[in-house]
């Protein structure tokens, strides 16, 4: 599927006779002579060639897939009472897992909130908005790419999302999802990593219900699949791998629905090289498509929630997935230590000390005293059962 890698082949030029200057042309033999020259020349030049001719190139980028970043008041409160001259202080809420975030050649999350550059006050649900300082801090964390393209991305409607982009663009943190005007979204973005081109697309199936006003400019990756496949081929004819971010499915469902399969097969064959799925806020499958070409495209249906506040005991399971993608000249692309790492969003009784946890980490005691109990269910069984049911542990 992929062919770009740059080989540097060692190339044998051969002169017709009329260029062969005469101070450096060999002089006449016998006829049998010269038969067995060219001939044992021939063979040389043959066996020379194999000789020099260099095996393929294969490079290999890894890559770290975050959940939603979905941050309530809670959690930007919390952060504002931990800073020490004023502002906003994200570390306590990650760093229990913050080790996880830039291991990675790229790492690329998925961020549910507007940023809108501290032009709008911080809010919460229905209409979020977070500081710059949780965008700042996530990029501190290793974050390559932010995905933006949701249900929320018109919570402040076209000046928010305006306000968003600035942010993103002022600091040169790429984002994907939501584009100035046409223009800005074809030019698909790509970053390069060891001469390995990387396409990134991103898309929402759902705004809430709210739509750009006609006279905008703007627009956002929606969940047409006609204009995914057209973009995707767009993507994968300018770039050695291809990444889909799909804002889809069902809010607190973690069953993969039908049409999600089908269009993820669809994407696969378009030339979709990864799948990476949000939304739901909670974990789902994640599987290897077999394509026809005869390579495999890797889905996550739904990484769930990367952090938040939210009160179902699912909502607080989510994961970080790690694999690479190996490009080798004339080969399809091939998925590679794929690795998924549980993490527990933890917050004490009514919302409070927000914290992320690596499931290693993780303990019965913290589990018991998990302030989402009053709400739901939950407990360390309950967190290994729900893994267990997605085969994610």
């Amino acid at each position: 599927m992929k062919s770009r890698i740059a080989l540097f082949l060692a190339a044998m030029i051969f002169c017709g006779c009329n260029d062969v200057s005469e101070e450096n042309a060999v002089p006449a033999v016998a006829s049998a002579e010269t038969t067995v020259s060219e001939s044992v020349s021939e063979e040389t030049v043959q066996t020379t060639i194999a000789e020099t001719e260099p095996e393929p190139v294969s490079k290999t980028v890894t890559f770290t897939a975050l959940g939603d970043n979905l941050i309530h008041s809670s959690i930007y409160k919390q952060a504002a009472r931990r800073a020490e001259n004023g502002g906003y202080d994200f570390t306590y809420a990650y760093e229990g897992a913050a080790d996880l975030f830039d291991k990675a050649d790229i790492t690329v999350l998925n961020q549910e909130t507007l940023i809108c550059n501290d032009v709008i006050e911080p809010d919460t649900y229905p209409c979020f908005n977070s500081p710059t300082a949780l965008g700042d801090h996530m990029a501190s964390l290793g974050v390559d790419v932010f995905t933006i393209a949701n249900n929320h991305t018109l919570d402040w409607g076209t000046d928010g999302l305006s306000a968003c982009l600035d942010y993103y663009d002022e600091r040169g943190y790429m984002r994907v999802g939501a584009y100035r005007n046409e223009e800005d979204r074809a030019d698909i973005r790509v970053t390069e990593v060891d001469g390995v081109k990387v396409a990134f697309l991103c898309y929402t199936e759902s705004l809430n219900g709210l739509s750009l006003p006609e006279d905008t400019e703007l627009t956002i990756g929606r969940f047409d699949r006609d204009t995914i496949i057209k973009e995707i081929e767009k993507a994968d004819g300018i770039s050695d791998i291809c990444v889909v971010s799909l804002h889809w499915g069902t809010e607190n469902s973690d069953t993969v629905e039908d049409y999600q399969r089908e269009a993820a097969a669809e994407f696969a064959e378009a030339g979709a090289d990864v799948i990476i799925g949000n939304h739901p806020h909670v974990l789902r499958e994640i599987e290897l498509i077999d394509r026809t070409d005869g390579g495999q495209t890797l889905c996550a249906y739904s990484l769930g929630n990367l952090i938040s506040a939210q009160s179902r005991g699912k909502n607080l399971i989510g994961g970080v997935l790690n694999f690479s993608i190996t490009v080798e000249e004339g080969k399809e692309n091939t998925v590679g230590d794929m690795e998924f790492i549980p993490v527990i969003t933890h917050y004490d009784s009514n919302y409070s000390n927000v914290r992320l946890y690596k499931l290693s980490d993780y303990t019965p005691e913290l589990a018991d005293s998990h302030g989402v109990r009053v709400n739901s269910k939950f407990g360390y069984e309950f967190i290994y059962e729900y893994l267990e049911s997605k085969n994610l542990i």
